[in-house]
């Protein structure tokens, strides 16, 4: 089944691909985009695919497909890259959601102190910062396929280390990425997240 599987540079149009960025972001995603609401949290995050610039956009990201059906999505960049995103992410949210944004973050603070000041790996990282898989296709190893094709863009653009963080509590995730050749090298402990940050080094 793995022949049938292609990886390849995302589509911006894809509609799949914001959904599953959006699921691997999972409960952080309000604080982002300044909501509680599905269809805001939906349409935000298409926004952001589409866009280049931003940390969630297709321009990083590699979708997993069968055919035309887009199976899994992960965007992987390096670190130094992903830190300098932060403030242009920034400005399009608020170019997007406005008050919106800002109302929603100041009647939850703690999820906006985990949001700025979550450091996610360190320079010298290439760093997968969202993996996601559709439902039905959870079993085709997938998450594995898409982790090595990450990997081999770390080494085409020289790094040696790939990083990752995981939620504590994502055991499954956890126990692939250990299978993978990953390791624990800190916790991240934040009021409304605790995670692992998890290190591979690459041949």
């Amino acid at each position: 089944m793995k022949t049938n599987i292609s990886i390849s540079q995302a589509d911006p149009n894809s509609l799949v691909g914001a959904k599953l960025n959006l699921m691997a972001v999972g409960d952080m995603a309000h604080s982002i985009v300044g909501s509680s609401k599905q269809s805001i949290a939906d349409a935000t995050f298409r926004m952001l695919w589409k866009s280049k610039n931003n940390r969630f956009s297709h321009e990083f990201a590699y979708e997993a497909k069968m055919g035309d059906q887009s199976l899994g999505m992960i965007t992987c960049l390096p670190i130094t890259v992903l830190e300098k995103l932060a403030s242009s992410t920034a400005k399009q949210l608020f170019s997007y959601r406005k008050l919106g944004l800002i109302t929603y973050n100041l009647l939850h603070p703690k999820a906006l102190f985990t949001t700025l000041t979550l450091k996610e790996g360190f320079e010298g990282e290439y760093h997968i910062a969202t993996l996601a898989a559709m439902p039905e296709s959870r079993g085709m190893g997938i998450g594995s396929q898409l982790i090595q094709h990450a990997e081999e863009q770390a080494i085409k653009q020289g790094y040696n280390l790939s990083s990752l963080t995981v939620k504590k509590e994502n055991h499954l995730a956890a126990k692939l990425y250990a299978k993978l050749g990953y390791e624990i090298t800190s916790e991240i402990v934040k009021p409304t997240v605790s995670l692992y940050r998890m290190v591979k080094k690459l041949k």
